[in-house]
Order: C-alpha cells, then sequence, then structure tokens
C-alpha cells in the first residue's frame, strides 16, 4: 500500500510539473513580453542583463529583486493587467511587457534577447536628470518631476499609414524631454501592432530618440487609438 501511494504521490507531481512549466522567451526586439502573474503565486522574471523597471500601476504589484537579472513579481489582486517597462543597464535596450492574470501561468519567465545590441538607443540615463524609465513612469502616472514644464500641443507627429501620431503633452526639461501623445490606426476594421522600435518619430529640436511605450500595443475594431510615449534627450 505504502508503493502505491508513493507512486500515486509521484505521479500527481509530476502531472503539476508538466502543466505549470517554465517559460523561454526569444525576444527579437519588435514585441513585448507576456509575463504570466496569478494571485498567491511568484512569478520570476529573468532578463538578459541588469535593468531598471518601471511599473504602470505599483501598487497592484509586489516586486522585488532576487539579483541583477532577476525580478519577482507577485500580484496583489486577483485580476491584473499592467505594462511593465523594463530597461537594460548594459545595453539601454528597452523591454516592454504585458503582465497579465489572464495569460496561462508559468511561474518563471526567461527572457533571451540575442543581437538586440542597444534597441532603445543610449544609457539608461539622460544626462545627469532622470533615467529613461523614470520619465517614462513619470509621464504615465502623470506626475510631473522638479523642474519639468508641461505645454499642451496638438502637433502631428505621424501620418503615415497604419499610423496616426499627435501630441497631446510636451515634457521639457534641460536636456530631456516627453511627448505624450495619441496613436490611432488608420486602418479601424483590420488589426494593427504598435511596434515601438519600428515607429521612428524624431524631433531633433529635443534630442535623439531614446525610449517609446504604450499604454496598448494593439489597435483595432474594438480599440482604435492608444496613449503613446516617448522619451528624448541630447
Amino acid at each position: 500500500m505504502l508503493i502505491t501511494i508513493r507512486g500515486w504521490l509521484a505521479a500527481v507531481l509530476a502531472a503539476v510539473l508538466t502543466s505549470v512549466q517554465a517559460t523561454e522567451v526569444q525576444w527579437d526586439g519588435t514585441s513585448y513580453l507576456r509575463v504570466p502573474v496569478k494571485l498567491g503565486a511568484d512569478t520570476r522574471l529573468v532578463m538578459p542583463e541588469p535593468f531598471d523597471d518601471a511599473w504602470e500601476h505599483d501598487e497592484e504589484i509586489s516586486a522585488s529583486l532576487l539579483d541583477s537579472h532577476t525580478l519577482i513579481i507577485r500580484p496583489r489582486t486577483g485580476k491584473i493587467e499592467q505594462r511593465l517597462t523594463l530597461r537594460g543597464r548594459n545595453t539601454g535596450t528597452l523591454y516592454l511587457a504585458r503582465v497579465s492574470s489572464a495569460l496561462p501561468y508559468s511561474p518563471v519567465v526567461t527572457v533571451h534577447a540575442p543581437n538586440i545590441g542597444g534597441i532603445g538607443g543610449g544609457t539608461s540615463e539622460i544626462g545627469s536628470g532622470l533615467s529613461v524609465t523614470a520619465l517614462l513612469r513619470a509621464m504615465m502616472l502623470g506626475t510631473v518631476p522638479a523642474g519639468f514644464r508641461v505645454e499642451k500641443t496638438s502637433r502631428v507627429l505621424l501620418d503615415q499609414p497604419p499610423y496616426k501620431v499627435t501630441a497631446e503633452q510636451l515634457w521639457q526639461s534641460f536636456g530631456q524631454a516627453g511627448v505624450i501623445a495619441r496613436i490611432a490606426s488608420s486602418l479601424p476594421q483590420r488589426t494593427v501592432p504598435i511596434v515601438p522600435p519600428n515607429i521612428q518619430i524624431q524631433i531633433p529640436q529635443l534630442g535623439s530618440l531614446r525610449a517609446m511605450a504604450a499604454d496598448d500595443y494593439e489597435l483595432g475594431p474594438e480599440q482604435v487609438a492608444s496613449r503613446l510615449y516617448i522619451v528624448y534627450g541630447r
């Protein structure tokens, strides 16, 4: 009987381990990372380099570093759907992630990014001011950092199918700037992905394009527009 019970326990454990496995992600810089979470459980996000992170709503998440490459994520509520922006400290690469309780749960998500080589450009700091991720986070939260002035605008930054990008706010300080814009689809009956590395909006007077993030990364019949955040620096 003992052997039978042990065999049954081994079978159950094997089934659990089979159904909940680590996820390996090969990231090419043209999509966003899918990070599943589940209430009462941890998700370990293992990045290919040390990073800085910025959450859209950090009150919904408990996040802590296990080491310089690994973020432990635990949700505080049962339903989570939010954006996470990470910037690699070594390469300056901007990694955009969707953290969701609707995704099939996996306790470990390991990201591999071969040959990325600094998508997003630059370093994690712009001069002596805020980091890129800190400025992105401030714009997402609508919290203006000290030393920045905000101007309203309606300048069209890009009007080329499938996108139209219209600036709404300009955040500017010495040596760095941020733009909050509206990105809309010119093909409302089709599904159009928003891929920041492929959207080059150059504004020379604000400096070099450093980073870009969006509230949603897919436009379509039910989501025809999204908020877009752009960081520039000298």
